[in-house]
């Protein structure tokens, strides 16, 4: 039973993980499902050779970390509350001693977690900043060039 409640629980982090931020799932051909491509010229291809980028992923990825940081605070509060006062009630009992110790190694695991994601979602923006200004920054240069 247990196991069945952390199988529900990894599932909807799964799946929080492969929402676009703010919506249901994602859409074809949304930064979620198509990586940034080129439109190469050769066999099949038919392109023009322009790389396609976008800073869609970037963005896209850094809410997903936001918004597993904030799972991840929830479920270290959910865990406190339904612990409740357990130690009060079961006070002298050695499994109660127990439960306190894997409470406390999920607590530090649970902050450890929150606390990569909101790192991540940050170098993730940070990425996207920079990849836009060197794109910014190149196209800039062809067009003094002339081409």
């Amino acid at each position: 039973m247990a196991e069945d409640r952390q199988s529900d629980v990894w599932q909807r982090l799964l799946e929080l993980a492969e929402r676009p931020r703010g919506t249901g799932s994602p859409a074809a051909g949304s930064p979620r499902t198509t990586p940034a491509s080129t439109d190469a010229p050769g066999p099949g291809h038919g392109g023009t050779g322009n790389l396609k980028q976008s800073n869609g992923p970037w963005t896209s990825a850094a809410g997903v970390a936001d918004d597993l940081a904030g799972s991840m605070q929830t479920a270290k509060n959910r865990l406190g509350t339904s612990h409740g006062d357990v130690g009060a009630e079961g006070a002298g009992l050695a499994s109660i001693a127990a439960l306190h110790t894997v409470r406390r190694s999920w607590e530090r695991r649970l902050g450890d977690a929150r606390k990569e994601c909101e790192s991540l979602g940050g170098k993730l923006r940070q990425v996207a900043k920079e990849h836009d200004e060197n794109e910014t920054a190149t196209k800039s240069s062809f067009e003094r060039l002339g081409r």
